[in-house]
């Protein structure tokens, strides 16, 4: 009677051959991330911010477009407008060396958003605020200045896909009616004083 055992280079080969597999799936567009719920008058939505061409606009356009939304300019006809404000990068020190010099600072990203459906603001107004600390090392300020830059980035990842969350939320329906003469065709990205709840999901 034989048997037959598989030794450690089959189940190498066999996990390298899942690795394959699923690095396929991400290079065709596959993700394993989790589909929002968008509200059905979101299929159209303008985005509203001051600075258009920043990271974050970038960032929510891109992760809109996968989700099937059209992000649109506020000037042309759109079912809900995501208005984006208040956002700011601020930098501290948490610690100094023996000899008077920073060794620790923490980042900080705030950033406000709402949802609007012709005159009606359906969520929001919305404070994210995000920290991260980091070490700062004498002998390498380059390396750090490339570290804080990372880090930047890093937490407006965190914030647009906090505030894709936020929008799928039920509280972001509202239960409105469709605005009388369809979509709205502009919106305005002033933004009223606040009243913001905190998310902060921690550092």
């Amino acid at each position: 009677m034989r048997t037959t055992r598989r030794g450690i280079p089959g189940r190498i080969g066999h996990l390298a051959l899942i690795g394959l597999v699923l690095s396929g799936l991400a290079a065709c567009g596959f993700s394993l991330m989790p589909r929002f719920n968008f509200p059905p008058w979101m299929k159209t939505t303008a985005l509203v911010t001051p600075n258009p061409n920043g990271r974050l606009a970038r960032l929510l356009r891109q992760e809109l477009a996968r989700e099937g939304i059209r992000v649109v300019h506020p000037a042309d006809p759109h079912g809900a407008s995501l208005v984006i404000f208040g956002s700011e990068i601020l930098s501290r020190v948490l610690a100094v060396n023996g000899q008077g010099e920073p060794a620790e600072y923490l980042i900080s990203y705030h950033v406000h958003f709402r949802l609007e459906r012709g005159a009606n603001t359906l969520l929001g107004p919305i404070a994210i605020r995000l920290r991260q600390t980091y070490f700062y090392e004498p002998l390498a300020p380059l390396a750090m200045t490339s570290e804080s830059f990372n880090l930047t980035r890093t937490l407006e990842r965190k914030a647009a896909r906090l505030i894709l969350y936020r929008l799928a939320s039920p509280a972001a329906r509202g239960g409105l009616p469709e605005p009388a003469g369809g979509p709205v065709r502009k919106s305005r990205a002033d933004a009223p004083a606040l009243r913001s709840d905190g998310l902060d999901p921690g550092t």
